[in-house]
Order: structure tokens, then sequence, then C-alpha cells
């Protein structure tokens, strides 16, 4: 028996890929169920982490909203990334981790019901997400072609707005790596104002760039500042994945 925010949740089948490569036990096997990497994170923050463990303030609860000066820092690196200024004390909270702060913002603007506009294929932990904060999934393929996986513009236009309360993207997006460009960026903005919806940018992997194009954040683009919710994460740009 289960609750039936439960009964649309999907099994996600990662733990599967894995046992399945644990009984290969072929060390040819190349591992791209997890985010494991062999690259160690970087020594600023192994010492960093060493030195915090043995405080007093390692051992005890944060504020709510989260330590006072890493909210100060997030805001003054989205201003170095973007140029848009946030005032940390009012915009800026601190969360265990990027899923749970995406979990957040969809429980705080999702009515049962509602659709999200995301990418097909995409990571299956934001399907569920999605679905446990009652929000229906609202796919929009993802194409593979020349210049690499692109969002299909025609489907998106092709989307009814009424239902449409937030757009969730990740670029780069998960599993298939597509960066979204200026064109597909602007097409996305132009669907929030039709449809009057909150962007929950997810910028977890935004950095992970393998050549030399720019970083584009919709955030900037008119009229987007005061509808965009960008939720960040440092252990995939930082290499220190699961410290949490």
């Amino acid at each position: 028996m289960s609750v039936s925010r439960l009964q649309h949740m999907t099994k996600i089948g990662v733990e599967q890929m894995g046992d399945l490569a644990d009984q290969l036990q072929d060390s040819q096997v190349l591992r791209l169920e997890n985010l494991d990497t062999d690259v160690p994170p970087p020594n600023h923050a192994l010492e960093a982490t060493r030195q915090a463990v043995g405080q007093d303030a390692a051992n005890s609860y944060l504020p709510f909203l989260g330590s006072n000066a890493l909210r100060h820092a997030a805001t003054n690196m989205v201003m170095q990334q973007t140029g848009l200024n946030y005032d940390w004390k009012t915009e800026c909270i601190i969360s265990a981790g990027g899923l749970s702060g995406i979990l957040n913002v969809l429980l705080a603007t999702l009515e049962p019901g509602d659709e999200v506009l995301m990418t097909d294929p995409i990571y299956a932990g934001l399907l569920n997400r999605v679905r446990l904060a009652g929000g229906v999934p609202r796919l929009v393929p993802l194409v593979p072609g020349a210049d690499g996986w692109r969002l299909d513009l025609d489907a998106l236009a092709q989307v009814d707005p009424a239902k449409v309360k937030v757009v969730l993207m990740m670029s780069p997006s998960m599993p298939t790596g597509a960066v979204l460009n200026a064109r597909e960026w602007q097409a996305i903005a132009t669907f929030c104002h039709q449809a009057d919806a909150w962007l929950l940018n997810d910028t977890a992997m935004e950095r992970l760039l393998f050549d030399d194009r720019d970083v584009l954040h919709p955030a900037v683009l008119p009229g987007m500042r005061e509808r965009t919710i960008m939720v960040g994460a440092a252990s995939k740009e930082y290499r220190m994945i699961g410290w949490r």
C-alpha cells in the first residue's frame, strides 16, 4: 500500500546497471551509470574539509537558509558569471544538494496537476521529483543532429501553455550532454512569458564544457530575471559527488 503521490513514480535504472557491471568483473567496462570520476577533488576543498570537521560549527545545525557566508559567496559568483545582482539575504538559500533544491522549488511553485515542461530524454531523478511534487511532466524532444542534440523548437511551439507552470531545463543536460544555444534559450524565454511560467534552471553541469563555447544564462534575457530560479551545485564541478 502506498500514498497516491507515489503511484506514478518510476524506477531509476542506475542501481540495476551498476549491479550488472559488477557481475561482469571486467576492468575494461566503462562505468557510466554513476557520476564517479578518477579525478580527485581540489586540494583546497580537501584541506578546508579537514579543518572544518574539527570545529564546533561543523557539528551543529546550520541556519535554516544556509550559512550566511556561503549565501553571500554564491550571489557573488552568480554576479561574476551573469552580471546580475542578487540580494543574498532575500534571494538565495542553501539546500542539501541540488536535487533537494529542485524538489523544494517544485513544491513551492506547483499545484497538483500543473504541468512542468522538460526535455526528452532527461534525468529520471528530475522526472520523479516533478511527480512527487504533484506535477505532470510535459516532454519536448531533444533531437540528435550534426551539431549535437538540439531542442525541437517546432514541438515546443505546439505545446499548450495554459497548464504549464514551470519550465525545467538543464544545460548541459543529462543524459545527452545537450547544451542549449542562444536561439533555444530565447524560444524557452518566449514560452515562459506566454505561459506566465517559472523557469527552473538546473545549473549543476553548466561549467562542465569541453570546448570554448560560453555559458549562456537565460536570466539575462529581457523579463527573465524575475521569473528564473537558478539551482546550482558544487559537487559536480568540484568532483565532490556524494559529500552531502
